[in-house]
C-alpha cells in the first residue's frame, strides 16, 4: 500500500498533518477529497463554481499521476455542493476535463465543506485495472434532465477486482423520474423500493449480485424517512449483512429525490463469500438513545479478500452505549476505539487504514473531531475526506466516520 503525495490541507483540524492525496493498493487508488482549499491557507475561485471545480480536479489529476494514472482512470464522483443552483458550472467543467471515461455518480447537496468558502468538493474513487474498465448501461445526455450541462456516464463500471455503481434513487434505470415525487414515508418507502430493485437488476447484468455488496451508504433528505427506507433495504438485502454508514444530506440532484444509496461491491474472492462480522438486526441495535425498528440484517465489518470496510462509527460504543453526549471529540474518540477494535477482528491495524471518511452534523466540530481522528493514524494517516452533513441516525449524533484497511498494508 502506497501513500503518494502527501500535503498539508488547510481544514480546520487537519492543517499540522501531511495527508496523502492518494493510497495506491494494487489497481485501486483510494483519493482524498479534493476541493478549491490550498495549502497556505486560501482558497481558489471565491465564489467562483467553476473555477473551484478546476482547482479539485488539478488535485484529483496531481494524485492520479503520482500514481501512475490520469483523469480516465476515474471510476466514481461523489460530488458535494453547498447549493443545487451551482450544479450546471461544476458538472460542466468536470465534462470538459474528464472527456474520455463514463464514471458512475452520486450527487448530493451537503450542509458545508470543511473551510466556509468551499462550494465543491468531489470525493472521487479510481483504479487502473490490467484489463481496462466495462461500462454497463453507458448514457449521454446534452442537457442533464434539462440542467443545462451535458454529461456521459455509466450505470457500472467493472475493473478487474470491483464494480463501481452509481447512486440509485427512485428513478428508473431508462433515466425516467420518480413516479413518486412527493414527500411523507410513502414516497420514501416506494422511492426505496425502486432504487433496491434497481441495484439488483444492475449487480446482475454487471456479473455480481447482492451476497457480493460490502457496504452500503444510505442518503435520506429528512430522519424521519429512516423507518420507511431501512425495512424497504432489509427486503432486499436479505441475510447479505452488508455494513452500513446512514447520512441526513440537505438535498440530491433533484427535488423530488427523497434517498439515495451507494454500494461497495468487490467479487467473491475464489467463490469463497465474504467474511461478515458481528452480525446484527437494527431493530436490536441502539442509535443514540434509542432502538429504531429498521428490519434489517447488518453487521459491523466486512473482510473481502485483503480489504476490510467498517460500519460507520459514532459515539456509540460497542457496549451499544452513547459515550460523549453533546462533546464531539469524546464521540471521535470512542468511535477510533471502535474502528481499533474492530480492525483488530479482521486481522488489521490502524496503520493499514487506507481510506477515512469523517462527518459532522456542524462546521464548528471539524477542528476537534479532525485532530482527535488524525491523531490515532500518527505518522501514517489514510486518504481523508471531510463533509459537514445535515444529519446522522439520530440527533444525539454529532460526528461518524468510514472506514476500509488493506490488511497487512502497512507492510507493504
Amino acid at each position: 500500500m502506497d501513500r503518494l503525495l502527501p500535503r498539508t490541507i488547510s481544514i480546520p483540524g487537519c492543517d499540522a498533518t501531511p495527508i496523502p492525496s492518494a493510497v495506491r493498493h494494487g489497481e485501486r487508488l483510494y483519493l482524498s477529497g479534493a476541493n478549491a482549499a490550498q495549502a497556505d491557507g486560501s482558497v481558489k475561485g471565491l465564489g467562483d463554481p467553476a473555477t473551484q471545480t478546476h482547482a479539485a480536479l488539478d488535485q484529483l489529476e496531481a494524485a492520479l499521476k503520482a500514481a501512475g494514472g490520469a483523469l480516465d482512470n476515474l471510476t466514481k464522483l461523489t460530488t458535494c455542493i453547498v447549493d443545487r443552483g451551482y450544479r450546471a458550472d461544476i458538472y460542466r467543467v468536470i465534462t470538459e476535463r474528464v472527456p474520455n471515461a463514463r464514471p458512475v455518480s452520486t450527487g448530493l447537496v451537503v450542509a458545508g465543506l470543511g473551510r466556509p468558502e468551499l462550494i465543491v468538493q468531489i470525493d472521487a474513487e479510481a483504479a487502473i485495472p490490467q484489463g481496462g474498465a466495462a461500462y454497463t448501461r453507458p448514457y449521454t445526455f446534452e442537457s442533464w434532465h434539462g440542467q443545462g450541462f451535458p454529461w456521459k456516464g455509466s450505470m457500472v463500471v467493472k475493473t478487474d477486482n470491483e464494480f463501481f455503481l452509481r447512486g440509485q434513487t427512485g428513478a428508473g434505470l431508462d433515466h425516467s423520474p420518480s413516479p413518486d415525487s412527493g414527500r411523507g414515508l410513502a414516497a420514501a418507502t416506494a422511492q426505496a423500493d425502486t432504487a433496491m430493485q434497481n441495484l439488483a437488476t444492475l449487480l446482475a447484468e454487471a456479473g455480481a449480485s447482492m451476497d457480493d455488496v460490502c457496504k452500503m451508504t444510505v442518503y435520506i433528505s429528512d430522519r424521519a424517512y429512516r423507518p420507511a427506507a431501512y425495512p424497504m433495504i432489509g427486503k432486499h438485502f436479505g441475510d447479505a449483512r452488508p455494513v452500513s454508514t446512514g447520512i441526513v444530506t440537505t438535498a440530491f440532484a433533484r427535488p423530488e429525490i427523497l434517498f439515495e444509496i451507494d454500494v461497495v461491491v468487490i467479487p467473491k474472492q475464489d467463490g469463497k463469500p465474504h467474511q461478515r462480522l458481528r452480525p446484527y438486526h437494527s431493530s436490536a441495535a441502539r442509535y443514540g438513545t434509542q432502538e429504531q425498528g429498521l428490519d434489517t440484517k447488518l453487521c459491523m465489518a466486512v473482510v473481502a479478500g485483503d480489504r476490510v470496510f467498517l460500519r460507520g462509527q459514532t459515539g456509540m460504543g460497542l457496549d451499544h452505549r452513547l459515550h460523549g453526549a453533546g462533546d464531539a471529540r469524546a464521540q471521535a474518540e470512542k468511535a477510533m476505539d471502535n474502528v481499533a477494535e474492530l480492525l483488530a477482528d479482521a486481522g488489521a491495524t490502524l496503520a493499514d487504514v487506507a481510506k477515512a471518511t469523517v462527518y459532522v452534523t456542524e462546521s464548528d466540530f471539524l477542528p476537534a473531531v479532525n485532530a482527535a481522528v488524525l491523531k490515532r493514524f500518527g505518522t501514517r494517516p489514510p486518504a481523508f475526506t471531510t463533509v459537514v452533513v445535515k444529519g446522522l441516525a439520530s440527533p444525539e449524533l454529532l460526528m461518524e466516520i468510514d472506514i476500509v484497511a488493506i490488511r497487512n498494508g502497512a507492510a507493504r
